[in-house]
């Protein structure tokens, strides 16, 4: 085992600080407002240059904090599902060991449902299997032998063995291919993209804003330090770009919390990903099913006795090495039983493979032993009566939800490849089940109540799987399709026809990855597994899920564990995701407002023939009131939700918020227009309005407090008393702001509201506006399909 430099450790543990640096303080409008506060120092006004570099600073401080507590939080909670790896010390001691500390020369124990953590050579090989889908994207399982050379990221599908490491993990071929895709970084989510698009425009927008300020500057004779303090307050407004922080954030806190519910995320995003799906697939056994089953029963044909097929099989249970649930069955289930036998050669039983075999000598005579499915070794049986036989007695208990494994004896001198030219004679036939996991009928009907769509993908009898759907809730049971239907399929009539089926039968692993592929053109679309053979298809899925027991491969590939083993964890999660979908609404909603807002009252005082009558430090005020103190309650909302919120809609991020924003900011820019007509000839060309400040914090909080209704549904009491309790400490607040010196010339307010005629006028237009609010409020939970169906309490109906 490697033991490695400090320095590695620390680059290994802190390699990304620098995207999170980069992210909170490497940004175009840091950079603007960096600028702005060089050239007010460079140009005389020293004060509020500084003031605006403080609080520069303190936001970049603030946010980079929150973002590496978040981080720090999530790598915590990711080292419980970090890969670990059984190392053999040369005095034969085992050790698990990290990937990170494998080195060269070490001696790696390796079995079903792992991944190979490092290029190697195979020492030895107990009917060991392997899928390479990770590196070639072929999802074929391949038999390897002792001295055979094996790559990091293949799955081993069947069997055991020893490896001996010749490449530590970075420096393998799958850590280039994947060199920075496992970050702090990961797929962006619809919400993330709609932000990160916005905020990319918003920029192109600012750029075209600043080259206009500049030629009006110039082509007005304005003071360079108006033309500087009018690009940093417009630099500040118009691109939102706190917001992608803000919702990292809050993903990052919905991950804490989903911890708790016994889901473990290893995606930050994957908090949205949860509230998103709209086909959830998954397999019968482990998910629908306890993966532990049991044996029923053993019929044997005429002909055979008891003590015979429970020696037969148990000899196939001592000889071919399978350590999976189903053998474990049934060496329980036989028992004690004593047998001597030479194994000659082994052929795994597994998804890729739908029967084991044994070659064994025992007492000089050759014996060829298959284990599988009945469908499987069904046609080679040679005797008809026996066929008929087993047929009847697999009909019988799959409609049942039984499932059927047969064990029988071929007429061959050697282990053959395959079973075409084989002819089969049974030794007995075992009857299986799995118990349903409690909880699973309320899970199942969770999701359908949420019009997802419930799809089954096993290996396992059509008829079988089918009464453990129905037993378990599942909706359109009867829209089966087999692999080996699936079988002449082409790509393209899996994009066409997958889309039509709930349930997947005798599917091989290549299959599945094929349906997901498929089903997701027709929305988002989840998989849930814990074998090895759902390991591809995991990793196909919009969003993977593992059981925290289950393959230590599939465990890697998904985005989500559950830590419970259990699929009854996921509702709870969802319902948290759901609020925070519905919270990050609301945050986007109050950033794009008052980007939007901002870049409109811009284009309308422009119009006017004056300049923008705000500075960057107003915009930062103002910022603090509509944006920073709702933002607080709203994060609160979401670390400590009270109600369940509605399921939020599939439609497009952008599509769903922007229409009341849209609204609402026309309703803004037209009120705090015309409070800026309404003030003195002296304030419209300062380069600070204090009517201008004021009605901007009015009106900016006002939406705020629709916000919520809006997009959330009905408010409990208890969110409505909040929202009185934010409103009083605003008040209090403001009220000190606009009284106390110190504030006065830190934010470059100017000027004074008391006694004048226009505060009359604007106090009737901003309660005007509060008016037309109420109103478009109330159109939009009525009509809009972000609120249809919801409750008509918000803060202000109360």
């Amino acid at each position: 085992m490697k033991e490695q430099s400090w320095l590695e450790n620390f680059l290994k543990k802190y390699q990304d600080l620098g995207y999170i640096i980069a992210r909170n303080v490497f940004l175009f409008t840091n950079g603007v407002i960096a600028l702005v506060v060089a050239l007010l120092i460079v140009f005389g006004d020293i004060q509020a240059g500084i003031f605006l570099g403080l609080v520069l600073f303190i936001n970049m401080t603030l946010g980079l904090g929150q973002d590496i507590r978040a981080w720090y939080a999530l790598k915590k909670l990711q080292l419980l599902t970090a890969p670990r790896s059984l190392c053999v010390r040369s005095d034969g001691a085992e050790e698990s060991v990290l990937t990170e500390e494998i080195e060269k020369g070490d001696r790696l124990k390796i079995k079903t449902g792992d991944e190979i953590p490092c290029d190697g050579t195979l020492m030895e090989g107990h009917s060991l299997e392997l899928n390479e889908g990770l590196l070639t994207g072929e999802a074929a399982s391949f038999s390897r032998k002792k001295g055979d050379h094996i790559l990091a990221g293949s799955i081993i599908t069947a069997g055991s063995g020893l490896l001996s490491v010749d490449t530590v993990f970075k420096n393998s071929r799958i850590a280039r291919m994947t060199e920075g895709i496992k970050t702090y970084q990961v797929n962006e989510s619809p919400i993330q993209r709609a932000v990160n698009q916005v905020i990319q425009y918003s920029g192109y927008i600012l750029v075209l804003v600043m080259g206009f300020i500049v030629w009006r500057g110039v082509f007005t004779h304005t003071s360079q330090l108006t033309i500087i303090k009018n690009i940093g307050a417009l630099a500040s407004t118009i691109v939102p770009q706190g917001l992608a922080f803000a919702m990292t954030l809050l993903f990052a806190y919905g991950a804490a919390h989903l911890y708790r519910r016994n889901v473990l995320l290893q995606e930050v995003n994957a908090t949205e990903k949860l509230g998103r799906i709209k086909n959830l697939c998954m397999d019968k056994t482990g998910t629908l099913t306890e993966n532990k089953p049991t044996v029923e029963k053993m019929m044997i044909p005429r002909g055979m006795s008891d003590a015979d097929a429970r020696t037969a099989i148990a000899l196939y249970i001592g000889g071919s090495g399978d350590s999976s649930q189903t053998l474990l069955a049934l060496r329980e289930y036989v028992g004690d039983v004593k047998t001597t036998g030479q194994v000659i050669d082994t052929t795994s039983f597994s998804s890729w493979h739908p029967y084991g075999a044994l070659e064994t000598v025992v007492m000089g005579a050759t014996h060829i032993l298959i284990l599988g499915a009945g469908e499987s070794l069904l046609p080679h049986v040679a005797d008809e009566t026996e066929r008929a036989w087993f047929a009847n007695i697999e009909k019988q208990e799959a409609e049942q939800g039984k499932r059927i494994v047969c064990l029988a004896r071929a007429q061959a001198e050697h282990l053959p490849k395959d079973l075409s030219q084989v002819k089969l004679s049974l030794l007995a036939v075992f009857v299986l089940s799995s118990r349903l996991r409690p909880g699973i009928r309320e899970a199942i009907q969770f999701f359908q109540d949420r019009k997802v769509h419930i799809r089954i993908i096993s290996g396992d009898h059509p008829e079988t799987v089918r009464a453990v759907a129905l037993g378990a809730g599942v909706k359109y049971c009867d829209q089966i399709v087999t692999g080996k239907e699936m079988q002449s399929w082409t790509a393209e009539d899996f994009f066409k026809r997958a889309g039509r089926y709930s349930i997947f039968a005798r599917t091989l692993p290549e299959q599945k990855e094929k349906i997901i592929e498929a089903l997701k053109k027709d929305g988002f679309t989840a998989m849930v597994g814990d074998g090895a053979n759902d390991a591809l298809a995991i990793k196909k899925a919009d969003l993977g899920i593992a059981m925290f027991e289950g393959a230590p491969a599939t465990r890697q590939l998904a985005s989500v564990v559950l830590m419970n083993n259990s699929f009854t964890a996921l509702p709870g999660g969802v319902e948290l995701a759901d609020s925070i979908i519905k919270n990050a609404e609301i945050f986007a909603s109050l950033f794009f407002g008052v980007a939007l807002t901002g870049f409109l009252l811009f284009i309308g005082v422009s119009a006017l023939g004056y300049p923008f009558p705000l500075t960057p430090l107003n915009i930062t005020l103002i910022n603090y009131f509509t944006v920073g103190f709702p933002g607080i309650l709203v994060s609160y909302w979401t670390i400590r939700p009270a109600e369940k919120v509605k399921t939020p809609s599939t439609g497009a991020f952008l599509n769903i918020i922007s229409p009341f924003i849209i609204w609402s900011a026309v309703l803004q820019v037209v009120t705090i227009l015309t409070v800026f007509i309404l003030s003195p000839e002296s304030m419209k060309v300062a380069a600070s309005n204090l009517f201008v400040i004021f009605a901007s914090i009015i009106v900016g909080y006002v939406f705020f407090l629709f916000a919520p209704g809006i997009y959330r549904g009905t408010l409990l009491a208890t969110q409505r008393r909040d929202l009185i309790i934010l409103t009083v400490v605003e008040i209090l607040f403001l009220t000190l702001v606009f009284h106390i010196p110190f504030f006065l010339r830190f934010f470059e307010i100017m000027g004074s509201l008391s006694g004048s005629r226009i505060l009359v006028l604007a106090a009737v237009s901003l309660g005007i506006y509060g008016l037309l609010q109420y109103g478009v409020a109330r159109l939009f939970r009525k009509f809009s399909p972000v609120s249809s169906g919801i409750g008509q309490n918000s803060f202000l109906d109360t």
